[in-house]
């Protein structure tokens, strides 16, 4: 009787896995369905099913190691800067001098860049990249596609171009890369944000100053 109830809670939970809409619960269910059809068939000398399962086991703990392992690179991904690896065979590296200009603010977005070495300076909104920074993204990815700001070079300076084709195509075929972009854009507008409320609050503090005159 006992043998006939481990085939039920086979059966069971074989079906909980059809249930099921999140991967790594299903495959821990998946691995104990394996084990306790083994369980059942092995003593009552059911070969083809203990051959199935045999074999399913070890696929459905491979699977369950490959989700465990994406999810950690996923949270790290949440946190580390952005690694250019998959966009590097589709790069041109260039040099630019001091004082040379990128981009303007309104200029067509067909390229972001990564800072090899130098320094580039975005005057509207007061702020430096050095190296191992990303930028001309934002424009990339809006549906304007027009950039948010100007870019200038502060000293010489090299960068890799990437062009929006090549940066969107990594972007669906690296989900870590799509990740820690993602980010990045909420980063930046997250900051634009603050920094126009700080703008709005220093306007209201001079009204203020004046009005009181």
């Amino acid at each position: 009787m006992s043998m006939e109830w481990i085939g039920y809670l086979a059966a069971t939970l074989v079906f909980c896995t059809f249930a099921m809409r999140t991967m790594v619960p299903l495959r821990l269910v998946a691995i104990g369905s394996n084990v306790a059809f083994i369980g059942y068939a092995a003593p009552l000398h059911l070969w083809p099913i203990v051959i199935l399962h045999g074999l399913l086991l070890p696929m459905n703990v491979l699977r369950l190691r490959e989700i465990r392992r994406m999810l950690a690179a996923l949270r790290v991904a949440k946190t580390a800067d952005i690694d250019v690896a998959p966009l590097l065979a589709q790069v041109e590296q260039r040099l630019y001098e001091a004082g040379a200009t990128l981009f303007s603010k309104g200029d067509v977005a067909d390229c972001a860049y990564y800072v090899v070495s130098g320094e580039v300076e975005f005057p509207e909104r007061h702020a430096r990249l050095g190296a191992g920074h990303f930028f001309g993204e934002v424009g990339v990815f809006a549906s304007r596609g027009t950039r948010t700001s100007s870019a200038r070079c502060v000293s010489d300076t090299t960068l890799y171009r990437i062009r929006e084709s090549d940066l969107v195509a990594a972007f669906y075929r690296s989900p870590l890369l799509a990740l820690a972009l993602v980010r990045l854009i909420a980063d930046r507008m997250g900051d634009n944000l603050a920094r126009a409320d700080e703008a709005l609050d220093r306007s209201g503090v001079q009204q203020t100053t004046v009005a009181s005159e």
